[in-house]
């Protein structure tokens, strides 16, 4: 689960709105078939996440990367983070913002479709109350497999390489 090098970029497994990237689909795609030296194929997503959005490439190294997942792209918190020089929501001192309130209440709308997305402001809670670095590795333990150390993902929590 170490950081991967791949075009001078690091993979990013914590996000600036407080998703766990390390166990978002797209990531996980993408490193498992960048290891096997081949390009990640939309089918190998679960449906319940391809089911409601539209086909992209999928190639993501984490939301603090220099390779984001095209989907994510459009969302506002990366380019707030990033103008503030702030590591997460959890770190700005105008948090909850006008954009946390907005993303409420979209994940009010998108959470039966979008499920992972309703532990955002929890996660955001949790780093502002026991820091990032206990926070990520809680998040490490909770989605990495413990039987054989591969990542969990959020549609798949039941490890891919264990089951029968």
């Amino acid at each position: 689960m170490d950081a991967v090098r791949n075009n001078s970029s690091e993979v990013t497994e914590d996000s600036y709105c407080g998703l766990y990237c390390g166990a978002c689909e797209i990531l996980v795609a993408y490193l498992k078939a960048e290891s096997e030296n081949r390009k990640a194929e939309w089918s190998e997503l679960p449906t319940e996440l391809t089911s409601t959005m539209p086909e992209k490439e999928i190639r993501c190294l984490g939301c603090k990367s220099g390779t984001v997942f095209e989907g994510c792209l459009q969302c506002p918190i990366r380019p707030c983070a990033r103008d503030k020089q702030v590591d997460s929501c959890a770190d700005c001192d105008q948090y909850p913002c006008r954009i946390i309130n907005e993303m409420k209440a979209i994940i009010e709308k998108i959470k039966q479709t979008k499920p992972h997305t309703t532990s955002i402001i929890s996660n955001l809670e949790e780093i502002r109350e026991q820091g990032k670095a206990a926070w990520m590795q809680q998040q490490k333990k909770l989605w990495t497999c413990p039987v054989c150390g591969a990542r969990l993902s959020w549609y798949r929590t039941e490890c891919q390489q264990c089951k029968p």
